[in-house]
């Protein structure tokens, strides 16, 4: 076993070499090239390819073949569909939802990888327990940052969407149909809200009823004005009825929502700072204790009595965090 161990390691620090060679002879290669560029005449049509731009095409080839291979399998594709949300219509690489699964794929075996590779470096042998972390950490690493960048585009969508209800009210007084209306939008604004719209005249252009339209609209967002909007225009679509008056309403309604939310974020400014203040405080004690004297918790982990208080310390600081964030939510409701 330990030879095979050694043999093991001996080829992983192999191939970690070559690597490292490869891409010494690329940057090699590259500096060369800087050289002699100065002496040789460039056709205008050429646009030279950086390192880095050559990675990521690399990259994305990766992806590319992965997402070819795993789009047969219906678990992956049924699994890809909770990631049509982040599908970016004007990207370059063309990405779709499979290629997030790909991603996701990808990131695990590196992490795995990467895993394996630090424990025969430090010569010790890898455990199923830590593999099995590293595949949840490579897995689901990516969630974490789409859920973050979720978060930042939902903010900026609710900033921009008052700047499409007027766009799209401006377009209705001039004449225009419900597809022109979501076409002058597209075009107008830019960042998220430039992107769902051309997502749903994609939808449009595609011949999908109105009402399914904007219900993916409003589910992709999940914002209370979206939902309000979108009921609005399927009612008119169905009943029938003057565009232009029911857009003039609901601008004048959003307007009065947005000034009477800025107004309340102002009030709750300071009780929100203060409960964060409050969270962090009991946390900024400990580091100044454990600094101090590292003993001092040492009893809490130890010792039956201390994992029972600090079993009791834990729930009474969530049921406390709990609490505070209730009655800070019915304030703002």
């Amino acid at each position: 076993m330990e030879k095979l161990y050694i043999i093991v390691q001996f080829i992983i620090i192999l191939v970690i070499i070559i690597v490292f060679l490869l891409f010494l002879r690329i940057f090699n290669s590259i500096s060369k090239e800087k050289r002699i560029a100065n002496f040789s005449i460039i056709a205008l049509s050429d646009k030279p390819v950086s390192f880095i731009e050559k990675l990521q095409n690399l990259y994305y080839l990766v992806i590319k073949t992965i997402s070819k291979s795993i789009s047969k399998s219906k678990v992956w594709t049924n699994y890809s569909k909770k990631y049509e949300k982040f599908v970016v219509i004007d990207d370059v690489h063309k990405s779709t939802s499979m290629d997030f699964i790909s991603k996701k794929i990808l990131y695990t075996i590196l992490a795995v990888l990467l895993s394996i590779i630090s424990n025969i470096l430090k010569f010790k042998m890898f455990s199923f327990f830590q593999i099995f972390i590293s595949f949840l950490f490579g897995f689901f690493i990516l969630d974490v940052f789409l859920k973050i960048r979720e978060k930042k585009e939902e903010k900026r969508i609710e900033q921009d969407f008052l700047k499409a209800i007027i766009i799209m009210n401006n377009a209705f007084k001039s004449g225009r149909s419900i597809m022109q209306a979501v076409e002058l939008v597209s075009t107008e604004l830019e960042g998220p809200i430039s992107n769902e719209f051309k997502k749903m005249l994609i939808d449009l252009t595609y011949g999908l009823e109105l009402e399914v339209v904007f219900d993916r609209f409003a589910s992709r967002v999940k914002l209370e004005e979206v939902k309000y909007m979108a009921s609005s225009l399927v009612i008119l679509n169905e009943t029938g009825g003057k565009i232009t008056k029911i857009f003039s309403s609901i601008e004048r309604s959003f307007i009065e929502r947005k000034r009477i939310k800025d107004e309340m974020n102002s009030t709750l400014a300071l009780s929100n700072f203060v409960f964060k203040v409050l969270v962090t405080i009991p946390f900024i004690i400990f580091i100044l204790i454990y600094f101090m004297d590292p003993t001092y918790f040492i009893p809490l982990v130890k010792e039956p009595l201390g994992n029972l208080i600090l079993v009791l310390i834990i729930i009474i600081y969530i049921i406390y965090i709990l609490l505070v964030k209730k009655i800070v939510k019915i304030r703002e409701w």
